[in-house]
C-alpha cells in the first residue's frame, strides 16, 4: 500500500508540478524575502512538492486564473468573504464612487454611521464599532467584556477559531483547572493566564461557568464551529445564554464567518439567541478588510462613554471608558463596500442566503450518498453555505487530486458557495469530485 501511495504521490507531483510550474517558480524566487506561513501549512517531506499557495492573476465570478493560465473553480471564496463571487458590480461601483471622493483618514465620511444604523436594523444590535480584521474585533470584544464586568477570565471552547490574537491561540489545557497552556512559540503562559479552555456542548462546561462565575468576564464562542459545522447545538447555546445572563457573564458570539452568510441576522438570528457582544467580518466587508464589534450599549459604551448625550443640552458621557484605536478603522473604502453589501442583503430579505443554504445542503446530500454507495472514507458536512470534507488516511489526497482537475481549495479546507456558483457550476464540481 505504501508503494502504491508513493507512486500516486509521484504522479501528482509530476502533473501538478507541470500545471503550476510558474506558481512554484514564483514562490521559490520570493521565499527569501516574503515570509508566508501558508506556504508551509501541512508541509512534510512526502508532500513537499504539493504544499504551496496558489498565485493568481485574476478572479471573476466563481473562478480564479493562476499565473500559469489555469482557470480554477474557486470554492475557497476568500475564506468566506465573497458571498457574491468575484468582481461584483454593486460593490465595485461603491468602491469606485468612494475613490472619486478620496479616502482621507482622520475625519470620517458618513458611510460609517450609515453602516452602524444598518447593522442595528438588520441584527438588533444596539451599537457598533469598526476595526480592520476579525482578529482585532475579537480582541476588542474581550476587552469590553472585561471592562464592563470587572472580571478577568475569558472562556473559549476546543475547536473554535477566533483569529490570531495571543489570548485565543489555545489548543491544550491543564487537566485540573482547564487553564490554557502554551503550545506555540511566542505565546507565553502569562498571556494565556486569563484564558480557560472548555468542551463545547458539555454539561461540565456549564457547571464550570456556574462554579467560577465570579472570575469569568465572558464566554467567547462561534455559534457553529467553522472547523466543525456538524457540531450545531442550539440547545447548548440556549443553556449558555441562560447561565451567562444569570451569572453576569458576557456572551460573545464570534460571527466573523457565520455573520450575514447564515442570514441577515447571522447565526444569532437563526438560533433566536441574542448575545451581549457579537463580532462580524468577511461577508460584511464585501472584499475589503473589516472587523466589527457590536452589541448591547452596556458593553459598547466603554468605547466612547455612551451614545445618550447631545451638543445642545447639559448632558455628558455616562460610561467609563477603556481604550481602542487604529489608523485604518472606518476605512472609507471598507465602509463604502460594507454599506453596499448590507443594503443589497436588506433589499433581498434573506432570499440570497436561503437559496444558497438549500443549494449547499443538496450538494452535500448528493455527494454523501455517492461516498456511502462507493464505500469511500469521505463525508461532507455543512452549515449555511459553508461546507467541509471530512477525510482520513489516503482520502486526504482528494484535495491534491481536485487541484489537478482544476478545483481550488485552500489549505484550511473550509469551502463556501456564492451566488456566482450556478447550478451548472455545481454540477460540474460534483462530476469532478466523483471523477477523482
Amino acid at each position: 500500500m505504501k508503494a502504491l501511495q508513493k507512486r500516486y504521490t509521484d504522479y501528482l507531483d509530476q502533473v501538478i508540478g507541470e500545471q503550476q510550474k510558474t506558481t512554484k517558480q514564483h514562490i521559490d524566487a520570493s521565499r527569501r524575502y516574503f515570509a508566508n506561513n501558508r506556504n508551509t501549512a501541512g508541509l512534510s517531506s512526502t508532500m513537499k512538492q504539493l504544499t504551496f499557495t496558489q498565485c493568481i492573476q485574476s478572479a471573476e465570478g466563481g473562478y480564479v486564473t493562476d499565473v500559469d493560465g489555469n482557470q480554477l473553480l474557486d470554492i475557497t471564496m476568500g475564506f468566506g468573504v465573497h458571498l457574491f463571487g468575484h468582481k461584483v458590480d454593486f460593490i465595485d461601483n461603491a468602491i469606485k464612487a468612494q475613490m472619486d471622493k478620496g479616502y482621507a483618514l482622520g475625519p470620517l465620511y458618513n458611510d460609517a454611521a450609515a453602516v452602524a444604523a444598518l447593522l442595528h436594523e438588520m441584527t438588533g444590535v444596539e451599537r457598533s464599532a469598526f476595526y480592520n480584521s476579525g482578529t482585532e474585533a475579537v480582541m476588542v470584544a474581550m476587552r469590553l467584556a472585561k471592562a464592563a464586568t470587572g472580571k478577568n477570565k475569558i472562556v473559549i471552547f476546543q475547536g473554535c477559531y477566533h483569529g490570531t490574537h495571543d489570548a485565543v491561540l489555545a489548543m491544550k489545557r491543564d487537566k485540573n483547572d482547564y487553564s490554557a497552556l502554551t503550545t506555540i512559540p511566542g505565546v507565553t503562559e502569562n498571556i494565556l493566564s486569563d484564558t480557560v479552555l472548555l468542551d463545547f456542548g458539555s454539561s461540565e462546561a456549564l457547571e464550570y461557568l456556574t462554579q467560577h462565575a465570579d472570575d469569568i468576564a465572558a464566554v467567547l464562542t462561534e455559534p457553529v464551529q467553522s472547523r466543525h459545522p456538524e457540531w450545531c447545538n442550539k440547545a447548548f447555546l440556549q443553556q449558555l445564554r441562560e447561565v451567562t445572563e444569570k451569572q453576569d457573564i458576557a456572551l460573545i458570539f464570534d460571527e466573523v464567518i457565520t455573520g450575514f452568510r447564515t442570514g441577515n441576522a447571522g447565526a444569532a438570528g437563526h438560533f433566536n439567541i441574542q448575545p451581549d457582544i457579537v463580532t462580524y467580518g468577511k461577508v460584511l466587508g464585501g472584499g475589503m478588510p473589516i472587523g466589527v464589534v457590536a452589541g448591547k450599549a452596556r458593553y459598547m459604551d466603554f468605547i466612547d462613554g455612551g451614545g445618550q448625550w447631545n451638543f445642545d443640552d447639559e448632558s455628558m458621557p455616562t460610561s467609563p471608558m477603556t481604550f481602542v484605536a487604529g489608523t485604518f478603522c472606518h476605512h472609507p473604502l471598507a465602509m463604502a463596500a460594507a454599506k453596499a453589501t448590507l443594503e443589497y442583503l436588506q433589499q433581498h430579505d434573506n432570499s440570497i442566503q436561503n437559496a444558497l443554504n438549500e443549494k449547499t445542503q443538496q450538494f452535500c446530500d448528493q455527494l454523501n450518498q455517492f461516498f456511502e454507495q462507493q464505500g469511500f472514507a469521505i463525508r461532507l458536512t455543512c452549515f449555511s453555505s459553508l461546507f467541509r470534507f471530512i477525510v482520513k488516511g489516503r482520502a486526504r489526497y482528494l484535495f491534491n487530486a481536485l487541484l489537478k482537475e482544476g478545483v481550488y481549495i485552500w489549505e484550511g479546507r473550509n469551502c463556501f458557495f456564492s451566488t456566482a456558483h450556478s447550478d451548472e457550476y455545481i454540477a460540474a464540481l460534483v462530476a469532478t469530485i466523483k471523477k477523482v
